[in-house]
Parts: C-alpha cells; sequence; structure tokens
C-alpha cells in the first residue's frame, strides 16, 4: 500500500495568530504615533502670562514690549493672558504698552486678567485685549489725564512760538487737552461698541468695581487668572498646554509713586534726595491709588515711635521735605 504524503498545513496556531496581531499592533503604532503626538503637541502649545505690576513708566514699557515681541516670534506660544496690577503712569510709556499688546492682539488671542486694579494708563495699556477679566473687587477705569492745572495770570506770558524757552498757559491747557482726547478717543475706538454709555460719561474718568465694570462694558467677565487662561488656551483650541510667565519691570520696586497737592511724582530711591525725584507733570494715573506725602510722612513717624525704623525724626523730616520741595508743592 504505497504511503500517503501529508501536505503542509496553512492554518495558523493559536499562538502564531496572537504573535502577528502583536506585530501587526506594533506596526500601526509606529506609523501612528508620530500623527498622534503631534496632534497633542501642536507647536503652539503654550499660553505666555505676562505680568504688568506696578507703575507704568518707560522701563516698564520696555520690558512688556520686549517680552510681547518674543512670544510674536515663539512658535511655541498660542496665547497670551495679561496679567495686571498697576493704578496707570506716564502717558508715553501707558501708549507704547497699548501698542505693543495691539500688534500681539492681531496675531493670537490676547486676555488681560486684573488684578487688584488696572486703572488709566493700565486701561489704556490692556484695552486692545481681546477680553477683559476682572475680580468681582478689582477696580477699572480712570480714563482721562491727570495734571497740574497751568498757571494763569491776568495777561498770559509765554514764548512765541513752541519751540522756545518758557510756557504758556494757554499752550499747556492745549497740550493736556490733546493727551485727554488722544486717551479717550483710543478707548471709545477699542470698546466703544461694549460702554454702556455715552462719550461724555467715559471721559469723566470714573472707575469701576469688577462686578459694576461687567455690567457697564469695561470688563467682559469675572474670573480669575487661571479661568483668563484656560478661555485664552480654549480660544486658539490649544488642548493640552503649558504655562508660561514672564516677568516685567523688574523686582525693586522703584521707582514708586507719590502725590503731592498738585500733582504726581516718580521716587527712585529708598532714601531720596533732590536727584532722585521726579515730578510727572501730565499722568495717565489714578489718583486715589497713588499716596499722599502725608501719608508716607505719618507712616514713617509711626515706625518711628514703635522702634520699626532707624532714622531719627529729623532725619525722615529732612527726607519728606525733598519730596515735597523737589516738586514744588
Amino acid at each position: 500500500m504505497p504511503m500517503s504524503i501529508d501536505k503542509p498545513s496553512t492554518a495558523l496556531t493559536s499562538r502564531q495568530q496572537v504573535a502577528v496581531v502583536v506585530l501587526a499592533a506594533a506596526l500601526v503604532g509606529a506609523v501612528l504615533a508620530p500623527s498622534v503626538y503631534a496632534a497633542t503637541n501642536e507647536p503652539s502649545d503654550t499660553v505666555a502670562v505676562v505680568e504688568v505690576e506696578g507703575p507704568v513708566n518707560t522701563a516698564l514699557a520696555d520690558d512688556v514690549e520686549s517680552e510681547l515681541a518674543d512670544i510674536r516670534a515663539n512658535d511655541s506660544v498660542g496665547a497670551v493672558v495679561l496679567k495686571l496690577d498697576t493704578p496707570g503712569g506716564a502717558p508715553v510709556a501707558s501708549e507704547r504698552m497699548y501698542k505693543a499688546v495691539q500688534r500681539t492682539s492681531q496675531d493670537m488671542t490676547v486676555i488681560a486678567s486684573v488684578q487688584s486694579i488696572s486703572a488709566s494708563g493700565g486701561y489704556y495699556a490692556m484695552a486692545p485685549a481681546d477680553e477683559i477679566y476682572v475680580l468681582p473687587t478689582s477696580t477699572v477705569g480712570s480714563i482721562g489725564l491727570n495734571a497740574p492745572a497751568p498757571r494763569t495770570a491776568s495777561t498770559p506770558l509765554g514764548p512765541s512760538g513752541p519751540d522756545k524757552a518758557g510756557s504758556n498757559p494757554t499752550q499747556t491747557w492745549a497740550q493736556q487737552q490733546t493727551l485727554a482726547d488722544t486717551f479717550v478717543d483710543a478707548m471709545m475706538a477699542e470698546r466703544g461698541d461694549e460702554f454702556e454709555m455715552p462719550r461724555e460719561e467715559v471721559a469723566k474718568a470714573d472707575v469701576y468695581l469688577g462686578t459694576k465694570a461687567v455690567q457697564n462694558g469695561y470688563a467682559d467677565e469675572i474670573g480669575s487668572l487661571n479661568e483668563a487662561v484656560h478661555a485664552a488656551a480654549t480660544a486658539e483650541n490649544l488642548g493640552e498646554y503649558t504655562v508660561d510667565t514672564r516677568e516685567t519691570g523688574g523686582i525693586s520696586g522703584l521707582p514708586f509713586l507719590v502725590r503731592t497737592d498738585t500733582q504726581v511724582v516718580a521716587i527712585h530711591a529708598n532714601n531720596p534726595g533732590y536727584a532722585d525725584v521726579e515730578p510727572m507733570g501730565m499722568t495717565y494715573v489714578h489718583w486715589p491709588a497713588v499716596p499722599h506725602v502725608d501719608t508716607i510722612e505719618r507712616f514713617s513717624e509711626t515706625n518711628l515711635r514703635t522702634g520699626g525704623a532707624t532714622q531719627t525724626d529729623s532725619s525722615t523730616s529732612n527726607a519728606t521735605g525733598r519730596l515735597a520741595g523737589g516738586v514744588g508743592a
């Protein structure tokens, strides 16, 4: 009887089937993994938080401009949140920051998050943001110019032209009005559709707490810094994202602002002399947010009585005298 020859079986054992499935899964994973990774790690996966704190001055404007320029050039940043806590300050610095925020908002979502206060020049700077978030007790507004009234005489005396030495009350009034109008006009252009009041009311430079500000259009949402960050990320569809916090303005706390009965001054030293006191003739600043020089003097005297300071009474009085004398108060 001839012997039969069995043909090789083409069926896979269960162990072989498992091996094939595992191999196929590994191959599919190798092909799809880069695309899945890319889906959750896009270039724009960062929300930059730019801290804008303290008086608005040249140093702060320099830093804010620099940080926002770097952010615009950084493909990993998809949205910006401005963390603000400022009473305002110098008009030119405020306008520079306004322009930088406006430029950035053309490239990506920018949301302003007000902590304690963002008034006057601070409000000016953040106005181009897509949304303004406030806390219920945040203070915003003060849209207008702070400046001492020009000294007048029965017959105004002054130079024959704007580039000559001297001063002319009429010319000073005109300059102040131009600065005030520039501020109000810019705010009406940015948020005129949101303001629940006419231009004349806006120009009164009133301030509002957060809850009222949302009602009258000075702000958009009640929310914390974290909520503002989340809103910015959501607006740009970032999905998973990281937060990059950027400090501006330095950490020395200088200069700080003090007001006299007539104007605001910037103090550039902890124990100031005449050279450290800079009168700020025209400012975009919320006047009540700046401490009066008398308040500082009383505070210093209290420290002396309680042993909280090492200066003598006479040295404290002299320092205060330099502040007052330095600005002609």
